[in-house]
């Protein structure tokens, strides 16, 4: 078999060559590349920003100060510092184990200087940060600032500049930089005349002993292997902003950033070692536990936005499953109540208090039992609408050739047994969670309480499985949704017209709805909220708004066997999520 010659754009290991920013610096690799200077600042701009996509270690960075130079690199044209750069972040609630946030130097917001006198080329200043680095277990992997230069070369006029981005993090030594950076006083990427290069500055660069130990790492050497790496990321991003690639989700639309990741920092040194470790379910612990737990952030911190306190609102979350996300919140002091059709065996795990708000019950809206609005007005004393409805019975695997066995369930009955939730019984305060909720994501928008559903599989009103059809847009529409900064899914997949459809019937239904790409381990990642209804639907009265949730079903094909497939999922086993 033979193989391929590699590519000349193959990077090229360059640690026993002279560096072109000088001889305190020592060149790691280098490759030929594509792009010129605009891409390369564009891609690297955002990556100091987001120094997550450099390492899954990093959580994200907070800038603490910001310093941007007009055209002569000596005169400012913007400067920004944060007004507490200096103080120790904090996280929204701690737990009592003898954990510690781990950080260094953070007083130390002072911009740092690399040695490039001895250049082969003069640069110029373009950009100075002071950002803080915040690793995703922070009392595991230190919690550093790091000083960001940018520079360009000099002249105005010139089509294509070579471009330098530097990184400094405020350590005193190579044994106190932390695992996800390479142990050097400074890394230096560079653009210069068609090829990218990364280099190393050694700490005590004025010796030449380490300079000498830079040079002779071994190929496979951690901090070998992270230049190669930010050689890689830098160069992709870069040739993606020449193709004109523009990012089509964006996170952090509702609930802001810092706010969401230092509560979910929080929840996870509280509860995820000790949920994955007594995780009794078939399905796989750390994705449903972190998934779980960075839901209960998002939603900790949208509830701090729109309430002014824990006791002004309960919440249901319809379709728990294994109901750990009713356990997170009811251990963070919120009061509410899981629902599900069947119980689950975690539901025993949890401390009794958590079990008893923990109901086995279907949910079938009142308005599929209860007489249309024009008849309760006429009548006001009838109280259902005489339905009745045909169950099958699940046969015993040892019947052989056994009749078929039915139950009969009529309105009046489900409307007074203690196994449906018609979600009239809710209290007026009531907030609905719809966490990957099957059959009932489309429904949550219709019961008449602020939401938030993250649509999972799609499903009609009636409970089968459905399509929905990808919306028909306009060419302009089609062209201000794919840039859309409004965090909305930029897709016409199933999922997507998903999204599309709850988010419509949301609307028909007067709610203002705002729509947020969760960070969570799931592509179906997508949360509509509905907090509040819009100014004309706000006071209507209560039998207006139920003629439109029954003009939602006619037009939606009606609702015709939900009661009969609600109740036939209390006699099957469980799914997995």
């Amino acid at each position: 078999m033979k193989h391929a010659k590699p590519s000349e754009k193959d990077p090229i290991l360059m640690n026993t060559e002279s560096s072109l920013l000088g001889g305190s610096w020592v060149p790691i690799y280098s490759s030929p590349v594509d792009f010129d200077g605009s891409h390369f600042l564009h891609a690297m701009a955002n990556l100091i920003k987001e120094p997550n996509i450099n390492s899954t270690v990093i959580m994200r960075a907070d800038f603490l100060s910001e310093t941007t130079y007009e055209n002569d690199g000596e005169t400012i044209k913007s400067s920004y510092v944060h007004d507490k750069a200096d103080e120790i972040p904090e996280f929204s609630s701690t737990d009592d184990s003898d954990e510690v946030l781990l950080h260094r130097y953070l007083s130390d917001v002072s911009l740092r200087e690399v040695p490039l006198a001895d250049c082969d080329f003069p640069l110029k200043r373009k950009t100075e940060v002071v950002r803080r680095m915040i690793p995703r277990n922070p009392f595991k992997d230190h919690i550093i600032n790091q000083t960001c230069l940018v520079m360009t070369s000099e002249g105005d006029q010139e089509k294509n500049p070579s471009v330098l981005v530097v990184y400094v993090p405020h350590l005193e030594n190579s044994e106190e930089i932390p695992f996800y950076l390479p142990p050097v006083y400074g890394v230096g990427i560079l653009l210069h005349e068609g090829s990218l290069s990364i280099h190393y500055l050694p700490f005590n660069y004025t010796n030449p002993e380490s300079i000498t130990q830079l040079r002779n790492l071994e190929n496979t050497s951690r901090p070998v292997r992270i230049a190669l790496r930010l050689l890689q990321t830098s160069s992709k991003h870069s040739l993606g902003a020449k193709d004109g690639y523009e990012k089509r989700v964006n996170h952090d639309v509702v609930v802001p950033k810092i706010a969401f990741q230092n509560r979910y920092i929080s929840l996870k040194k509280k509860y995820s070692s000790k949920l994955v470790n007594s995780w009794v379910e078939s399905t796989d612990p750390k994705k449903h536990v972190f998934e779980d737990l960075a839901i209960a952030a998002f939603l900790i911190e949208l509830w701090s936005m729109k309430y002014s306190s824990k006791d002004e609102f309960e919440y249901r979350d319809l379709g728990c499953g294994n109901g750990l996300l009713v356990y997170i919140l009811q251990m963070e002091g919120y009061k509410g109540q899981g629902i599900d059709a069947r119980a689950r065996k975690s539901w025993k795990t949890y401390p009794q208090d958590v079990q008893d708000n923990l109901l086995e019950q279907v949910v079938i809206p009142s308005i599929l039992l209860k007489p249309h609005p024009a008849v309760s007005k006429l009548a006001p004393h009838v109280r259902d609408n005489g339905r009745l409805f045909q169950v099958p019975e699940v046969s015993p695997p040892t019947a052989v050739n056994a009749v078929p066995l039915v139950s009969y369930y009529s309105s009046a009955n489900l409307l007074e047994s203690t196994q449906v939730c018609t979600t009239e019984e809710f209290p007026p305060n009531t907030f609905i969670i719809g966490n990957h909720s099957d059959e009932l994501t489309c429904w949550i928008p219709l019961l008449g309480f602020p939401f938030a559903v993250i649509p999972c599989c799609s499903h009609a009103l009636s409970g089968a499985k459905k399509r929905y059809p990808a919306a028909k847009l306009s060419p302009e529409l089609k062209r201000a949704k794919t840039t859309s900064s409004k965090g909305q899914a930029q897709n016409s997949s199933t999922y997507g017209s998903l999204v599309d459809h709850v988010e419509e019937l949301s609307k028909r239904m007067g709610w203002k709805v705002e729509r947020e790409m969760l960070r969570i381990p799931s592509t179906r990642n997508a949360a509509l909220i509905g907090m509040s209804k819009l100014p004309q639907f706000s006071e209507e009265p209560i039998e207006t708004t139920q003629t439109r949730v029954m003009d939602i079903l006619a037009l939606e094909g009606g609702a015709e066997g939900w009661v009969e497939n609600t109740m036939a999922l209390m006699k099957k086993n469980p799914r997995n999520h």
